[in-house]
C-alpha cells in the first residue's frame, strides 16, 4: 500500500539506552485466533508493511481484540517498548476546542484515514525494535504500527504540517479523524475540493466505510455537533439511562465514570452525583440506600433532556452564574442569543474539607476562581460580567479579606472580569443556579454547637489590657484586644475580660460557652468557692453572672496560664496565631467600667461607629487624669469580623484623649521629642495628577474607562490595591498592607528615610526597600528613592574614590629617535654623600633612552642647564617635550627657553600621573635598580647612578625588542662580560679591520630598517596595552554646564578631619572640554580654576 514519503515524516523510536531489550516470552493462542493472526501476517506481508527478521533485540507478542464493529483486530503487545521510550512533548489539540469550533455550519464532512497510522513509514534503523513472534516466524514492521507510545504525536504532526492553512478555518483534525466544515453549504464543495488536493499530494486514503459528506450534524470526538450548537452523544446517554442500580464498588466507578464524560452538560453535577462519590470515600461497606437510588433517577430524569450547548461569537460578552452548596462549588458559562441565556459549558467541583469551613463569600470566590481556572480559554478570549447579588467585588478589595482571598483577587485580575447584579434568568436549563448559596434552613449544623471562650486582662504600671478569643464549633476564631482607659487592679481585669467576653458572645448568637479564665479569684468567686467581700469584686460578680443567664450552657473553667497562652498574647497586643494567615486583630478601648453603669454594652464598635458618623454625641469617658503613656493614644481602627456582623452595641473611646502630663515624684521629664517635617513645610513642587484617585474611583464604583486595555490595566492593577476608609492600600507579597502616599509625603517618608533619626544614607534600592518595609507604597519608589539618594549633597562628598578608568587609552610615540622626550623629577631621595636628593630624568619615547643627573635641588635654571648640555648638545634640538605641572617646568624663564630653541612642552593635567606615562615607567626602572644595588648605606646611590643608567641602556626594552644604545648608536655595545670571556668582536675583529669595518658599515646600512621594525613593535605593543586598558573603561563624559565635584588632596583635607574627612569638595561648572577627558572648571563665584583637570579626578554633582 503506498504511503506518506519518508521524506515527509517518518516514525523514530527515541529508545532510552537505558533501558535493556525485552524479549517477550511466546503466549499460546488458540486454534482460532492463530488463524486469525496468520490470516493477517499474510494480509501484511502482501502489502509489504511487515518483513521477516532474524536475532531481534525486542520481541512482542500478538493480542486479538474485538473492535465495535464485532471484528477482529491483530495487535502487538508493545508494553515493554513503550516503557523504554520517552514521551513526545508535541502537542495535541484541545478537544473542547476543536468541538466548539465545529459547531455552527450548515454542512459538515465527516472523515477517518484508512489505517491510518499504517501510511507512515517507520525509520529503517527503528523498524526491528517493532519485531513481533507468531507461529510461523518473526516479523517487524516497515510502517508505523497501532498502539506505540507515540504514534499519536507523529500522526498528528503530519496532518498539522499537510492542513496548516486550512485548520481552524474549514478544517478540523484531531489525528486521524478529520472534519471540513463551511459556514455555508455553497461553499462546501470548494473546501472539499481543497481538502482532496492536499490528500492526493500526500497520497494519504481514506476508509470510505466511515466517511460521511455533506450532512448537517454528525459524532465528532465523542460529541454531536450541530449548527444549534454541541449536543451530548445519545449513545453516551442511552448507555446511562439504560443502567440498572450499582450492586457493588466496581459498578458505581463505572456509573461515576459515565457520568464525568457528560460532566460538561449536567448542571451542578458534583451536587447530583453527591451520594455516589460518598459511597465510594473511606474504607466502608458497599450500601445503596434510598438517597443515592434517588439520586440516580434525577440524574436519569436530568439526561431524558439533556441542554445544548451555545458557541460563543469572537469578543462576545459572557455571563458567569455561580452556586455555592455546602459540599460543592458550581458555575455555568452562558450567551444571550436574542434576548435568550444558552448555556455554553456548566463547572462543578467538590470542596475539600478545609474549603468547607470557608466563609460563604470565600465559597463564592472560590466557585468563580474554579470557574475561571477551567474555562481558561474563554476567559482570555472574552469579557465576562460574573452576575451576582452578593458584594463579592467589595469583597475581595477589602483590606480585611484573608490571604487566599487577595491571592484570589490578584489571580482573577489577568481577566476582563465585571462584577453585576443578578437579573432573570431567561433559560429553563438555568434554573439550578437560582439559588446562589444555600438556603439557611438546609445548613447542616455541627453536632456540637459549643462555643469557647478565652479571656484574659492583666493591669501594670502601663495601663490594663484585655484579651478575648472565641472559637466557633466550626474552629472560626474572633480575636480582640482592648485597653481599658481606667485605672484597674488585676482582679478588675480579669472581670473586665470576662465580661468583655460574653457580651462579644452573646453578639454572635452563641447559646452555648464553655468559658476558660486563669485567675483563680475569679473563676472560684464565680463558681460560689470564695466569697466576694469587696464592693467592687460583688458588683462585677453579679454583672458576670446576669450575662451568663442569657446562655442555655454556660461553664467557667479555670486553667493554667501556660494553657492561655492566645488570650494572653492578645492581651500583650501579639497574637500567637498563624503568620500565615493575615488578618487584623482589633486593638480598641474601653472607656467606662462594667459596673459603673447599667448600660447593656462595653465591646465592640460598629454600630457607635456609624451613629458617630451620623452625628450622634459619643458617651463621655471619665475625666481622670494620669500619665500619657506611649502608644497609648493610637488604635487600630480596622476590625476583621470572621463571623457575621450581628453585635451588640458597645461604648468605645476610639479616638486619642488630650490628657495632661502630672509627673509623679521622682520622675523626670522626658526628654523634647524631635521636630518631623509637616506635609505643608514642605517646599511646593508640581507632583501632577495624584495616582491613587483611578484606583480608588474604580473600587468604590466599579467604573471603567471606555478605552479596552486601559480598563483592562485597571483591573489587573486595583487587584492588589483595597480601600479602607477613604484610605488605600496595597497588598504586600512578604508584608502586610502598605500604605500608599503620594506628593509631599513621599517627600517626608524619604527624607525621613534616608537622612533622618534612624536614616542611614543607604543607596536608592536599599532605601526603597526600607521604605516599603515600614510600609509605605507609590508606583515610582525605586526611580524617586535612587534620584533622592543621587542629590543628597552628604552621600555625594562621601562618596568612595573612583579608580575605574573613565577615558580610552591614548598613547604617545615618535617616529625617530630624540623627537620627543619625557621629563620628569624624582625625589626627594636619601641624601647622598654629595649631599643630592634630586634627579631630573628624561626618556626618549623612541629608542627609551634615558638622560638623567643628581641635584641638591633642582630650579628652572638647573632645568635649562641639564637640556642644553644633555639634550641639545648630544642628541640635538627636540621636537617636544613631556612633563607635569612642576613649578621648575611651568616657570617663563623655562618656557622662553623652549620657545628660542622652538621646541614645544606639553603639560598632564594636575594629579594625573598616567598622562606622563613614559616619565613615570623610568622613573620606576631606575628606582628598582637602585634599591636593589645598596645594601644599608642608602647614601651610596649616587655613586651606583651611572651603572644603572649603563645597565638600562644596554638591556632590550619590551616594546622595541632593542637595547637603546643600539637603537641609537646601530651595534650594541661593549659590555663587561665580553672583557671576562672574550667573544668574536673582541677575538677575531681587530685581526681584520678592513671586514670588521664592512660589519659596521653594514650595521650602519641597516639601522634605520632596525628602527622601523622597532616603530612596528612599539604600535603593537601600544595596542595590545590598549585592548587590556579599554576592557575596563567605563565613560563618564560631561559637558559644559554639567555640575562636578573634585577629588579632595593632601593640600585640600579637612583639618583634624582624619579618616571622617569628606572625599570630594566642590561642587564646580565645566566651562571648558579641552579634549575627551580634559576639562577646564570654575567654582560656583564663576572664579576660573587655574589648571585643566582630567575626569579620573571628577565626579558628577546632582543638583
Amino acid at each position: 500500500m503506498p504511503g506518506i514519503n519518508p521524506s515527509i515524516i517518518c516514525h523514530e523510536l527515541n529508545v532510552d539506552p537505558s533501558f535493556k531489550p525485552v524479549k517477550q516470552k511466546r503466549r499460546k493462542l488458540g486454534v482460532e485466533r492463530a488463524k486469525i493472526v496468520n490470516d493477517e501476517v499474510d494480509k501484511l506481508l502482501k502489502i509489504g508493511s511487515i518483513r521477516e527478521v532474524q536475532y531481534p533485540e525486542w520481541v512482542a507478542n500478538t493480542v486479538v481484540v474485538k473492535k465495535k464493529n464485532g471484528k477482529d483486530r491483530v495487535c502487538i503487545d508493545f508494553t515493554d517498548l513503550n516503557k523504554a521510550c520517552p514521551k513526545d512533548s508535541f502537542p495535541l489539540p484541545h478537544i473542547d476546542r476543536l468541538v466548539e469550533s465545529t459547531a455552527g455550519n450548515e454542512l459538515l464532512t465527516f472523515m477517518d484515514a484508512f489505517s491510518g497510522s499504517n501510511q507512515i513509514m517507520m525509520n529503517p534503523e527503528d523498524q526491528e525494535k517493532t519485531s513481533f513472534i507468531t507461529d510461523r516466524g518473526i516479523y517487524c514492521y516497515k510502517v508505523m504500527p497501532f498502539g506505540l507510545k507515540n504514534a499519536g504525536a507523529t500522526y498528528q504532526r503530519l496532518v498539522n504540517k499537510m492542513f496548516h492553512n486550512h485548520l481552524g478555518k474549514t478544517m478540523e483534525v484531531y489525528i486521524d479523524d478529520m472534519l471540513v466544515k463551511s459556514l455555508k453549504k455553497e461553499d462546501h464543495v470548494k473546501h472539499l475540493e481543497e481538502c482532496f488536493g492536499i490528500l492526493n499530494k500526500y497520497q494519504m486514503k481514506l476508509n470510505p466505510a466511515k466517511c460521511t459528506f455533506g450532512v448537517p450534524s454528525g459524532e465528532f470526538l465523542g460529541y454531536i455537533v450541530t449548527e444549534r450548537g454541541i449536543e451530548a452523544n445519545s449513545n453516551q446517554i442511552n448507555a446511562f439511562l439504560n443502567m440498572p442500580s450499582p450492586r457493588n464498588f466496581k459498578e458505581v466507578q463505572r456509573l461515576t465514570g459515565r457520568i464525568a464524560a457528560l460532566n460538561r452538560f449536567i448542571s451542578r453535577s458534583t451536587d447530583k452525583s453527591l451520594p455516589f462519590y460518598q459511597i465510594l470515600k473511606g474504607n466502608k461497606g458497599f450500601l445503596w440506600d434510598e438517597k443515592c437510588e434517588e439520586a440516580f433517577g434525577q440524574l436519569k430524569a436530568y439526561l431524558t433532556t439533556p441542554p445544548i450547548l451555545s458557541k460563543p461569537e469572537v469578543d462576545e460578552k459572557l455571563y458567569l452564574y455561580v452556586s455555592v452548596s455546602n459540599h460543592a462549588v458550581s458555575g455555568v458559562l452562558v450567551r444571550e442569543d436574542r434576548g435568550e441565556q444558552k448555556p455554553i459549558y456548566y463547572v462543578s467541583k467538590s470542596m475539600t474539607d478545609p474549603e468547607t469551613r470557608y466563609t460563604m463569600m470565600e465559597k463564592l470566590a472560590l466557585a468563580v476562581v474554579t470557574s475561571a481556572r477551567k474555562l481558561r480559554p474563554y476567559f482570555q478570549s472574552h469579557p465576562v460580567q460574573v452576575l451576582t447579588n452578593q458584594p463579592l467585588r467589595t469583597i475581595l478589595h477589602s483590606p480585611s479579606q484573608s490571604g487566599r482571598l487577595a491571592k484570589w483577587a490578584v489571580e482573577l485580575s489577568e481577566y476582563d472580569i465585571e462584577f453585576k447584579s443578578r437579573i432573570s434568568m431567561k433559560a429553563q436549563v438555568l434554573a439550578d443556579f437560582l439559588t446562589e448559596l444555600p438556603i439557611p434552613g438546609t445548613i447542616e449544623r455541627p453536632e456540637n454547637q459549643t462555643w469557647k471562650l478565652h479571656v484574659d486582662g492583666s493591669s501594670t504600671k502601663q495601663g490594663s489590657v484585655v484579651g478575648i478569643k472565641l472559637e466557633s464549633p466550626t474552629s472560626e476564631i474572633l480575636e480582640q484586644s482592648f485597653r481599658l482607659l481606667f485605672d484597674a487592679s488585676n482582679n478588675e481585669a480579669e472581670y473586665e475580660a470576662l465580661i468583655a467576653g460574653l457580651r462579644l458572645a452573646q453578639g454572635v448568637g452563641a447559646k452555648e460557652i464553655l468559658a476558660y479564665c486563669d485567675s483563680q479569684l475569679v473563676v472560684n468567686q464565680f463558681n460560689g468557692d470564695y466569697e466576694a467581700k469587696d464592693s467592687r469584686m460583688e458588683a462585677y460578680l453579679e454583672v458576670a453572672k446576669d450575662l451568663s443567664k442569657n446562655f442555655s450552657k454556660f461553664e467557667l473553667i479555670r486553667i493554667l496560664r501556660g494553657e492561655n497562652t492566645t488570650a494572653d498574647a492578645l492581651a500583650a497586643l501579639a497574637s500567637t496565631s498563624d503568620p500565615g494567615l493575615k488578618r487584623v486583630i482589633p486593638v480598641e478601648c474601653i472607656s467606662e467600667r462594667s459596673i459603673q453603669d447599667n448600660k447593656e454594652t462595653l465591646v465592640i464598635t460598629r454600630s457607635r461607629a456609624a451613629a458617630r458618623d451620623r452625628g450622634e454625641p459619643d458617651i463621655e469617658p471619665p475625666s481622670n487624669k494620669r500619665r500619657k503613656s506611649r502608644g497609648s493614644n493610637t488604635s487600630n481602627k480596622g476590625p476583621v469580623a470572621l463571623v457575621e456582623d450581628v453585635i451588640p452595641e458597645t461604648i468605645l473611646e476610639t479616638e486619642p484623649l488630650i490628657e495632661e502630663d502630672v509627673l509623679e515624684p521622682n520622675e523626670h521629664p522626658e526628654p523634647e521629642p524631635r521636630v518631623f517635617h509637616k506635609v505643608d513645610q514642605i517646599p511646593a513642587k508640581d507632583w501632577g495628577a495624584d495616582w491613587r484617585e483611578p484606583v480608588k474611583h474604580y473600587i468604590m464604583t466599579g467604573e471603567l474607562l471606555k478605552n479596552k486595555w486601559q480598563a483592562r490595566k485597571m483591573k489587573v492593577v486595583s487587584a492588589k490595591f483595597c480601600l479602607s476608609k477613604d484610605t488605600l492600600y496595597r497588598r504586600g507579597v512578604s508584608d502586610p498592607y502598605l500604605l500608599c502616599i503620594f506628593g509631599p509625603e513621599v517627600e517626608i517618608v524619604m527624607s525621613e528615610v534616608h537622612e533622618g533619626l534612624c536614616g542611614s544614607h543607604s543607596s536608592g534600592r536599599a532605601m526603597a526597600f526600607k521604605v516599603k518595609r515600614m510600609g509605605y507604597f507609590w508606583p515610582t519608589m525605586i526611580t524617586d528613592c535612587v534620584k533622592f539618594a543621587q542629590r543628597c549633597k552628604r552621600c555625594q562628598l562621601h562618596a568612595p574614590l573612583i579608580h575605574q578608568p573613565s577615558e580610552l587609552f591614548s598613547s604617545i610615540s615618535a617616529p625617530y629617535p630624540f623627537m620627543r622626550w619625557s621629563m620628569d623629577i624624582i625625589g626627594p631621595l636619601h641624601k647622598s654623600t654629595r649631599g643630592v636628593q634630586y634627579l631630573l630624568v628624561l626618556t626618549d619615547y623612541f629608542s627609551k633612552w634615558i638622560e638623567a643627573e643628581a641635584y641638591v635641588g633642582i630650579k628652572d635654571s638647573a632645568v635649562k642647564t641639564f637640556i642644553w648640555k644633555n639634550i641639545i648638545c648630544r642628541h640635538g634640538v627636540p621636537y617636544e617635550i613631556v612633563t607635569d605641572n612642576g613649578p621648575q617646568f611651568i616657570s617663563h624663564e623655562f618656557d622662553a627657553f623652549c620657545a628660542d630653541w622652538g621646541i614645544k612642552v606639553s603639560y598632564s593635567t594636575p594629579r594625573y600621573p598616567q598622562g606622563n606615562g613614559q616619565a613615570e615607567a623610568a622613573n620606576k626602572t631606575i628606582l628598582s635598580n637602585l634599591k636593589k644595588r645598596l645594601n644599608h648605606l642608602k647614601g651610596g646611590w649616587y655613586e651606583e647612578l651611572q651603572p644603572v643608567l649603563w645597565a638600562y641602556r644596554t638591556t632590550p626594552r619590551r616594546p622595541t625588542g632593542e637595547t637603546p644604545f643600539s637603537l641609537v648608536y646601530g651595534m650594541e655595545a661593549v659590555v663587561p662580560a665580553e672583557l671576562n670571556v672574550p667573544g668574536l668582536r673582541r677575538t677575531e675583529a681587530p685581526l681584520n679591520e678592513e671586514e670588521n669595518s664592512a660589519m659596521l658599515n653594514d650595521s650602519l646600512d641597516t639601522i634605520n630598517e632596525r628602527r622601523d621594525q622597532a616603530l612596528i613593535r612599539i604600535q603593537n605593543y601600544q595596542q595590545a596595552a590598549a585592548r587590556y586598558y579599554n576592557s575596563k573603561v567605563k565613560s563618564r563624559p560631561f559637558f559644559v554646564g554639567d555640575y562636578v565635584l573634585r577629588r579632595v588632596f593632601d593640600n585640600k583635607k579637612e583639618e583634624g578631619a582624619g579618616k571622617l574627612g569628606i572625599n570630594w569638595e566642590g561642587p564646580y561648572i565645566i566651562t571648558e572640554v579641552v579634549r575627551n577627558g580634559v576639562y577646564r572648571l570654575k567654582d560656583l563665584e564663576d572664579n576660573p580654576v587655574k589648571r585643566p583637570w582630567n575626569v579620573i579626578n571628577l565626579k558628577k554633582f546632582y543638583v
